[in-house]
């Protein structure tokens, strides 16, 4: 953008986003940690039993390449490492929200909004404690997930861009983030 337009683009967070991790909901195991998830989306551990859940294998369900969740787990996990060859990539949260529903032994992931009918499972902080992505340890930053949702414009917003953004960081703004899943910044 900076050699197309000349400038630098302006970054306004409006909200924040926990990267949740679903499971089924009759699955055993109630947190992990980034260590174990980067090694069970690469494929170093197969077996819930490697993570103390049931001797089962695990079936990995994953974002599409193009989605700004798969590049923040792919970034913030796996370190910007490969996903395993077995890793199934879906379109969307929904899909990977229903896929896990349907199968006991899977893992999926994706924004904290759309975790109904699965198991959330929280995830180790750097304090040793294990988080859920809810709205207190997203905002608080506990929850090691945990992400701004940003909107971008040319340079710094004026007219009505300006005008939507300060309504979108408004209380009415931020009120509508919440009722949507995700978290307000103010």
């Amino acid at each position: 953008m900076r050699d197309r337009f000349n400038t630098l683009p302006a970054e306004t967070a409006v909200a924040k986003d926990g990267v949740a991790l679903y499971a089924n909901e009759a699955n055993g195991v109630a947190q992990l940690t980034v260590a174990q998830l980067k090694a069970i989306y690469q494929g170093d551990v197969t077996n819930w039993k490697e993570v103390g859940g049931a001797d089962a294998p695990i079936v990995l369900y994953s974002r599409e390449n193009s989605s700004g969740t798969y590049v923040f787990f792919k970034d913030n996990v796996l370190k910007g490492e490969d996903f395993a060859a077995s890793a199934q990539t879906l379109p969307g949260t929904a899909a990977v929200v229903n896929a896990v529903s349907k199968e006991k032994n899977a893992i999926g992931y994706g924004g904290a909004a759309y975790g109904k009918g699965v198991k959330e499972i929280k995830v180790v902080g750097k304090d040793g404690q294990a988080y859920a992505p809810n709205a207190e340890n997203v905002k608080s930053g506990k929850y090691p997930l945990s992400r701004p949702l940003f909107m971008y414009t040319r340079s710094a917003p004026n007219g009505e861009a300006k005008e939507f953004i300060d309504f979108c960081l408004s209380a009415e703004g931020q009120a509508i983030v919440t009722q949507v899943g995700y978290f307000p910044v103010k």
